[in-house]
């Protein structure tokens, strides 16, 4: 939202980072048990609960949920990133669980392309989604001014971005966009699936010298 006061002016925005949010309407019951049948690791401070298992989707059981996810990272890939790729590979996938209080610090996603969370149980009263813009003061001191209360609401001068997802919803967005769950007040665990992709085989091209052939490195 921006209202100008002078009538001539246009204001575009630059380089803006996408958010792709869609629902699943597959069934998830069966799922659902697989997934709670997991075992955690110990609960890690700023970061709650992380299945122990890092390849959750990769499961038969999975398979329905695994393919619409792939299509829809596709559909972020080709259609909204305009990235030039063969086909998408699932690097990870987990399981987090916040209790209580918990929190998940601000953070991103190292050697991967692409990240999605999938909202698999979500109840009234769990914590959103935050993502935060990231400042780069170059090694010295910036300005910093003082902002009305509502900045906010004013997508320019936003820091940060609260997304609230619904049952089943799948967030997909750049793997370096920094993002972090706020405490969960509710006396219900917030659970969701992390799933990372890749392109399959390579990434970059070797022509610019940004070439990454895996199989090199076997």
């Amino acid at each position: 939202m921006v209202n100008l006061k002078n009538p001539n002016a246009t204001v575009v925005a630059l380089f803006p980072t996408p958010l792709y949010i869609s629902n699943y309407n597959g069934n998830t019951d069966e799922m659902v048990k697989y997934f709670d049948s997991q075992q955690f690791n110990d609960a890690t401070p700023g970061y709650g609960y992380i299945s122990k298992n890092s390849y959750v989707i990769d499961d038969p059981i999975c398979t329905n949920l695994a393919n619409w996810v792939k299509s829809c990272m596709k559909d972020y890939a080709t259609n909204v990133m305009r990235y030039k790729y063969d086909d998408l590979v699932f690097t990870q996938s987990w399981l987090t669980l916040k209790t209580t209080n918990m929190i998940h610090k601000a953070h991103t996603h190292p050697n991967t392309l692409i990240s999605s969370v999938f909202y698999y149980e979500m109840k009234d009263g769990h914590p959103p989604i935050c993502f935060s813009k990231k400042v780069e003061p170059m090694g010295r001191s910036y300005i910093e001014p003082s902002v009305e209360q509502d900045y906010q609401n004013y997508i320019f001068s936003q820091e940060e971005y609260y997304y609230q997802p619904k049952q089943n919803d799948l967030i997909i967005f750049p793997s370096f966009f920094s993002h972090g769950v706020p405490p969960n007040t509710n006396k219900e665990p917030r659970k969701s699936l992390g799933i990372n992709a890749l392109p399959k085989g390579k990434i970059g091209d070797e022509e610019t010298i940004s070439g990454l052939v895996y199989s090199r490195y076997v």
